[in-house]
């Protein structure tokens, strides 16, 4: 427009120049600032030293869902409890020192890559902080690919006729308000089937919070699951933090091991399940939150009743509705099973991946102590191994060495036929049998090591003993 004049504007990029916080709170003075940066497709939030917000622009407005006279001079914790964008776990990384990361919708499949670049003033406790967010685009194809593969995993639980039919009863429990039990030896799918269930009471696009309740310091658990406000304790964030419960709202809450809660946490965990409501460590009021709960063990429970290690009244509480898993045995179920495992694999394999005939046999015939879990990481392992075509070489050694059937099985016998020169070497032998099952079934040796009874160390060294 003629005789149009655009003030000038003091912002720019300059190598080897350090952004100040003095120059920050400059530029924020410049209305000018705030336009520049509508003009920007990523969401740009900047906080002051008292964690209010003091720049939240529109790409932030889309994204998190919230209108910007709402957002500015009220806290970050605000913001986290109100939008669509789940911000815990980055925060908490930031707290620890990191400035990078990823926070996910909500109620969609989507994530976005996050930074935090922070900035100190003299005399000012606390400083100013500038979040960057931005869509994670990623690679298209390769994230089609694992989408796919991560769902064809989830149909491949195979599950007896009686067993689905008790399924369809706990979904139409979950919606008409009923808690849900699983309950089965490791690795039987119980997380797999727990997601399945939330998908079909309360929607793929709710929120499914996994908490599992045997990672938990008992000192940490009511924080971790209630939450906390500004200031509660020290080493808090200053915002606060969201519990897991109410990261759930409107979805599903996932207290995997369940078994694992100490008789202190299960009593506090009772209280939510009886009237629903949730009080912040620090808080003054509770709230409600109307979340579908689902739990999961592998233990007897009712025999932790009886020994007084587990709330009966609490027992009654999350077994409102029960589903067992049976366990992965029988040459048909394994062969089933074996099948859709491998369809999984392969639906992320550029060139699907058969098993040679000597192969398969082998892997049916293997005693699968660690469930459907050990017999996905056997087919990772041969996946990595092999081409297109296994053969028995690519199997982990304690599925195919014949030495580690005789480790298992022929121990007693060589003992009791008189054998003492080589009692070292066959427990040796069944001692690496033992470790190398665990870490297959467990996934992490440190896991595994927790399982058998045993430190990490001692694992490794065993493991590697000649």
């Amino acid at each position: 427009m003629k005789g149009m004049r655009i003030p000038p504007l003091s912002f720019g990029v300059a190598e080897n120049l350090p952004v100040t916080a003095e120059g920050l709170i400059g530029l924020l003075g410049e209305p000018q600032f705030s336009n520049f940066m509508d003009q920007l497709s990523i969401a740009v939030l900047i906080t002051g030293p008292d964690d209010t917000l003091r720049l939240f622009n529109s790409g932030a407005e889309a994204m998190f869902g919230v209108r910007r006279m709402r957002a500015l001079g009220r806290p970050l914790a605000a913001l986290r409890r109100d939008s669509l964008i789940d911000m815990e776990d980055f925060l908490v990384r930031c707290a620890r020192g990191a400035e990078t990361g990823k926070v996910h919708a909500r109620n969609a499949n989507a994530s976005f890559s996050a930074t935090r670049r922070s900035l100190a003033r003299a005399g000012e406790e606390g400083g100013w902080n500038l979040y960057f967010f931005a869509p994670d685009y990623g690679d298209a194809p390769a994230q089609e690919r694992r989408q796919s593969a991560a769902k064809v995993a989830e149909d491949a639980l195979i599950l007896p006729a009686e067993t689905h039919a008790l399924v369809d009863k706990a979904v139409l429990g979950l919606k008409g308000g009923m808690n849900v039990l699983l309950y089965g030896e490791t690795g039987v799918g119980k997380t797999v089937l727990a997601r399945q269930l939330h998908e079909r009471a309360a929607g793929a696009g709710r929120s499914f919070v996994h908490v599992n309740c045997g990672g938990i310091p008992e000192s940490l658990f009511e924080s971790e699951l209630f939450g906390y406000e500004r200031g509660a304790f020290t080493g808090a964030l200053q915002g606060g933090k969201q519990g897991y419960i109410e990261r759930a709202a409107g979805g599903t809450l996932f207290l995997d091991e369940i078994g694992e809660l100490p008789p202190q946490c299960q009593a506090k965990l009772l209280k939510f399940l009886e009237d629903g409501s949730v009080q912040p460590v620090g808080g003054a009021q509770a709230r409600q939150v109307d979340t579908k709960v689902i739990c999961a063990t592998n233990r007897d429970l009712q025999a932790m009743v009886r020994a007084g290690s587990f709330r009966l009244d609490l027992f009654h509480r999350i077994a409102m509705f029960s589903v067992r898993l049976p366990a992965l045995r029988g040459r048909e179920a394994i062969a089933r099973m074996l099948d859709a495992q491998l369809a999984a694999i392969n639906a992320r394999r550029p060139s699907p991946l058969s098993l040679a005939a000597a192969c398969r046999e082998r892997l049916l015939a293997h005693r699968y102590e660690g469930n459907v879990r050990e017999m996905r990481n056997i087919l990772e392992y041969v996946s990595l191994m092999a081409g297109t075509v296994a053969e028995t070489e690519h199997l982990p050694e304690h599925v195919w060495s014949p030495e580690a059937d005789e480790s298992r099985t022929g121990l007693v016998h060589s003992l009791r036929d008189g054998a003492p020169a080589v009692l070292r070497e066959r427990v040796r032998r069944f001692e690496r049998a033992l470790i190398a099952e665990a870490v297959a079934s467990h996934g992490t040796k440190r896991e595994a090591a927790r399982q058998l009874g045993i430190d990490v160390a001692t694992l490794i060294r065993k493991e590697r003993a000649d």
